[in-house]
């Protein structure tokens, strides 16, 4: 039997990152839509399309929004970087004292460097509900240049793991390796967007809402 409801994590998604002078309407729009008869598959492909846009739109119309994104990003994504490589650094071996003899602990401390890289992901989480928060109405966009400015230290981090694994190493040593790889390439930019996501979605306005009103009316 059909679900009357239309998909709800699309419909989360627009709730929290949808923008323009539309934005009030388009979710109910396609909700009705797809209540006459429309596809999951056709309600996920206006969701997502609108969502682009919005992006699109966000990044064209707020290019000082979005300067302020990538300076807010690298405020705090560079301290947090040499903090956490410095803890991680100071730590490391009394962890390994403590930890000795559980080879499965020592490779996640030790070898992955997990503490490290969830560190990282943590901190590119805040960065993206920081963004979330100061930019309710260009979120998609704001978003986006967040998690894109962090791409160069990604290469300066990661691009030296992406050779050593591919070196000729025995896929024991060049999995971890990989593994960073993906850290910094992958999961950091998507904890951004997750953290932004996390952030309370705009408060829709009342249909009687000033601001909506025609002028001269």
């Amino acid at each position: 039997m059909r679900a009357t409801q239309p998909p709800r994590l699309a419909t989360w998604l627009l709730d929290r990152l949808a923008s323009g002078p539309n934005r009030e309407s388009l979710s109910g729009d396609l909700a009705e839509q797809y209540r006459r008869g429309r596809s999951a598959a056709w309600y996920w492909r206006q969701a997502l399309t609108a969502l682009v846009l919005s992006a699109v739109r966000d990044m064209r119309d707020h290019r000082l929004i979005a300067v302020r994104a990538v300076v807010m990003t690298w405020m705090f994504l560079i301290p947090w970087i040499f903090f956490t490589g410095w803890a991680y650094g100071t730590t490391r071996f009394w962890v390994m004292d403590v930890i000795r003899g559980s080879v499965h602990l020592e490779d996640f401390w030790n070898i992955y460097q997990a503490p490290l890289l969830i560190m990282w992901c943590l901190g590119s989480a805040m960065i993206g509900w920081i963004i979330a928060r100061l930019d309710l109405d260009c979120r998609a966009g704001m978003l986006f240049v967040g998690a894109a400015s962090q791409l160069p230290f990604a290469i300066e981090w990661g691009a030296p793991m992406w050779r050593l694994a591919n070196a000729g190493l025995p896929f024991f040593a060049s999995f971890p390796m990989m593994i960073k790889f993906a850290g910094v390439f992958v999961l950091m930019p998507l904890s951004l967007w997750l953290g932004g996501l996390s952030a309370r979605p705009p408060q829709r306005r009342p249909s009687g809402d000033a601001s909506s009103a025609q002028p001269g009316a």
